[in-house]
């Protein structure tokens, strides 16, 4: 007796392998676009968080706003979207350093946002130039007080968009921070 498949039984398995296939297929595209979709969720709002804490660990030390500071030739002024902070120098055993400050500035330019940090000897913040975002959509910097020397705090208001496919991503992030003992009294 002669083994084999009928003709009949063939279609069946190809029927059966096509559509399983096409279902592991399908599978996998959507799969890969959940996955696209998280990537620019997390962009977008991580990049946004991270932007509101670096504001935080700058501005709530800081002694004051200024309303401009040189930086190494580039003077950046605070104003809508620009923050020039002057914060107390501080060593390696958290002491104020007397005498010496460190500054920095908040500034954009197009869809990124950096932070510039210029710090005095012996202190133990970095000298540096750091991005903070690339997805952002816009930085708008609210403070109580027009004279911004005399300013007590600042609204930072973010808004972050990243994009995946047709899909558009975007967080948006606001609070208000006080400058070093500068805080409203307790009710």
């Amino acid at each position: 007796m002669k083994r084999g498949f009928t003709l009949i039984e063939t279609v069946v398995v190809v029927a059966i392998s096509a559509v399983a296939l096409i279902a592991l297929a399908n599978l996998f595209f959507i799969f890969n676009s959940i996955y696209g979709y998280q990537q620019a969720f997390m962009a977008a709002a991580g990049s946004s968080g991270a932007s509101m804490n670096a504001f935080e660990l700058s501005v709530l030390p800081a002694g004051q706003i200024l309303a401009s500071h040189d930086f190494s030739g580039t003077t950046y002024s605070s104003g809508a979207n620009t923050l020039v902070l002057e914060l107390p120098s501080v060593n390696s055993s958290g002491d104020i350093i007397q005498g010496t400050n460190d500054y920095v500035a908040f500034y954009t330019s197009s869809t990124k946002l950096y932070r510039l940090t210029q710090a005095a000897a012996g202190s133990v913040r970095v000298s540096e130039l750091k991005q903070l975002s690339a997805t952002l959509l816009s930085l708008d910097l609210t403070y109580d007080n027009a004279d911004l020397t005399k300013a007590t705090n600042v609204i930072v208001d973010i808004q972050t968009r990243s994009s995946f496919k047709q899909q558009t991503v975007r967080s948006h992030l606001s609070e208000q921070l006080y400058l070093r003992n500068k805080q409203p009294p307790m009710l």
